[in-house]
């Protein structure tokens, strides 16, 4: 895994939304596997805004975005650049 995901997930870990032995790839679902709903996700959109100095525009904020680590890699990446 690169440095991005380790932080994302460690990010989750932190706010005990997963714990040290759920093992999470990182195309998995997070609202499928109950890791993250609506409220999780402002926090966690605020979190990535904040770490990484991006702003994530509304129309960004989509299930294609957000709904996998690689996703959510996938735009940090896009947004940084």
């Amino acid at each position: 895994m690169n440095e991005v995901t380790d932080e994302l997930i460690e990010f989750l870990r932190t706010k005990s939304l997963i714990d040290e032995v759920v093992l999470l790839n990182t195309t998995d679902s997070l609202t499928e596997r109950g890791i993250i709903d609506s409220i999780g996700l402002i926090e966690f959109v605020d979190f990535i805004q904040d770490r990484y100095a991006i702003e994530i525009p509304g129309e960004y904020l989509t299930p294609e975005n957000f709904d996998t680590i690689q996703g959510i890699t996938n735009l940090i990446s896009k947004l940084s650049k």
